[in-house]
């Protein structure tokens, strides 16, 4: 159940419990088994939904075969807004990330697209709102590669 939904608080999964078994449990003893179960209590990792596992591996071995560090300059969009909320912690084995499937939440918000290489930051740029691919163009023909 855990796997399936690692953000659940122990009352819910003392109901879930309580539910599906037909037994009480207190949360003390609840807590001692899924700890004595090697589960751990910590902060969850949001993965995107839409993410391709097989297609990130390929690109991560290109990029070994292929490329020195020097060649490659990583960008990438960082978003916040006062609506995004979900939970923080959540329950997975030792040494295993505890994720959780979320929707990012739309509204307003402020963007910061930053380009990095070995060297250091290469680029910086503020945004108001999303960050689109317009946007993100714009940023690496003006602010980028002006320096190249």
């Amino acid at each position: 159940m855990l796997d399936q939904a690692p953000e659940m608080f122990l009352d819910e999964i003392q109901d879930w419990v309580a539910l599906h078994h037909d037994t009480a449990i207190s949360r003390s003893a609840l807590h001692y088994i899924i700890q004595d179960a090697g589960l751990t209590f910590k902060m969850l990792h949001k993965a995107a939904s839409e993410r391709d596992e097989v297609a990130r591996e390929e690109f991560r071995t290109y990029i070994r075969e292929h490329l020195v560090a020097e060649q490659v300059i990583t960008a990438d969009e960082l978003s916040k807004d006062d609506l995004t909320i979900f939970r923080r912690f959540g329950r997975a084995p030792k040494g295993h990330r505890a994720s959780i499937d979320a929707d990012f939440v739309r509204g307003d918000r402020y963007s910061i697209v930053a380009a990095i290489g070995v060297d250091g930051y290469v680029a910086t740029r503020v945004v108001c709102g999303s960050v689109d691919g317009d946007e993100f163009f714009e940023f690496f023909v003006e602010d980028v590669m002006c320096d190249f």
